[in-house]
């Protein structure tokens, strides 16, 4: 689970650095948390270490969850969007398709009973 949080965190750190507009929502989720420097030369400054990277944990987890739910909501709106933009042309494609496919069928419908009407023989 924490290879995975900290892959996220890092792919969605390159997207969020490509521009101002992503830097701004990812913002509205606070600051960044930052890790915290671990010192291991005794006892004491270990524990605290311990201490510091269980709440650098938490908090970059809450802080991810944000981003993503906000990169999701933004994501979701975009999709929205184009599918909305998009809808004329398919809508156009597929009145061409259905014209096309009528027309083909009638003409088709047409040489068939005109071939045999002049005794042309059917196709196998």
């Amino acid at each position: 689970m924490k290879i995975v949080l900290q892959a996220g965190i890092v792919g969605l750190g390159l997207i969020a650095g490509g521009s101002a507009f992503a830097q701004d929502w990812a913002a509205s989720c606070g600051h960044e948390p930052k890790a915290p420097t671990i010192n291991v030369s005794n006892v004491t400054n270990y524990n605290s270490s311990v201490e510091h990277y269980t709440a650098y944990d938490k908090a970059s987890r809450a802080y991810y969850a944000c981003v993503a739910k906000a990169a999701h909501a933004k994501q979701t709106a975009i999709s929205q969007k184009a599918a909305a933009d998009m809808e004329p042309y398919k809508k156009t494609t597929t009145d061409v398709r259905n014209r096309i496919t009528a027309n083909l069928t009638k003409i088709q419908t047409e040489l068939k009973a005109g071939g045999k009407k002049l005794g042309a023989k059917p196709k196998k």
